[in-house]
């Protein structure tokens, strides 16, 4: 796709740039829930609530590494970072964040044998650029609980139509483009890419829901209850997931270990 394209060339460039390495690699790609925790263990969120998953997948369209730490404000209307794009898995997986076991991406990681300083997680089935995408991109489910109160919950969340901001200047139409809501960014990360080598993505579930306030999801069933976030910024716990989901730092952390 056209966005991809333009980022194959970045790499290409920085090959032959060649400033702190520039060797094409290849590299193993996995990607899987936090590694320290157990993510299927209660745990209690910044309003209180004691919160047990069930289910938790994210699909990863891309991971992206970049050598460039953006500047504050440098994205007014841009998707993609400044700066030189030295990593690069395309293949998407569907991740089971639940588990600590690492989940192979169908297809090996390409760049360049230069240092990343960022990293970027692409919430996108397909072009990062597209009108609407309806791939879900968050599929979770659990119980929360305070109090004598119980919250069977579940939510399925795209990033679509549902998640278009409108321009605050109308003489500005493109400056809230959706590609911007779907890509996590900017990710801390040192890493420089090996031939060989394996990047690792981990994603924990729990920040997600720091500021989410259950009483407010929406019932949809009472025998047996069962709450559901609802697949817009419909209200304050469907904003605060969102929100969550889409929070650089804290959530993903992304590693490489080279070839031994």
């Amino acid at each position: 796709m056209r966005v991809r394209v333009v980022l194959g060339l970045l790499l290409g460039v920085a090959a032959c740039i060649g400033s702190t390495g520039g060797d094409l690699v290849t590299f193993r790609a996995v990607a899987s829930g936090p590694r320290d925790i157990d993510a299927r263990a209660p745990f209690v969120t910044g309003r209180g609530y004691e919160v047990t998953l069930t289910r938790a997948t994210v699909h990863v369209g891309a991971v992206y590494l970049n050598r460039s730490q953006p500047i504050s404000g440098a994205q007014a209307t841009n998707c993609i970072l400044p700066g030189i794009y030295v990593g690069q898995v395309l293949t998407g997986l569907d991740v089971d964040v639940l588990s600590p076991s690492p989940q192979a991406f169908s297809g090996l990681g390409e760049g360049t044998a230069d240092r990343a300083m960022v990293g970027e997680v692409w919430l996108t089935g397909g072009d990062v650029t597209a009108e609407d995408d309806p791939t879900v991109v968050l599929d979770v489910a659990g119980t929360a609980r305070r109090g004598d109160a119980i919250y069977p919950f579940e939510g399925r969340l795209t990033i679509g139509q549902n998640r278009a901001i409108a321009p605050s200047d109308p003489s500005l139409p493109g400056s809230n483009p959706l590609c911007k809501q779907r890509i996590v960014s900017p990710i801390p990360a040192d890493i420089t890419p090996t031939a060989g080598g394996e990047l690792s993505l981990s994603i924990d579930p729990r920040p997600w829901f720091a500021n989410v306030e259950f009483s407010e999801v929406r019932q949809v069933s009472t025998a047996p209850p069962l709450y559901r976030f609802a697949d817009s910024p419909a209200g304050q716990p469907d904003r605060a997931l969102f929100a969550g989901l889409r929070t650089s730092q804290g959530i993903y952390t992304l590693r490489f270990e080279a070839r031994k």
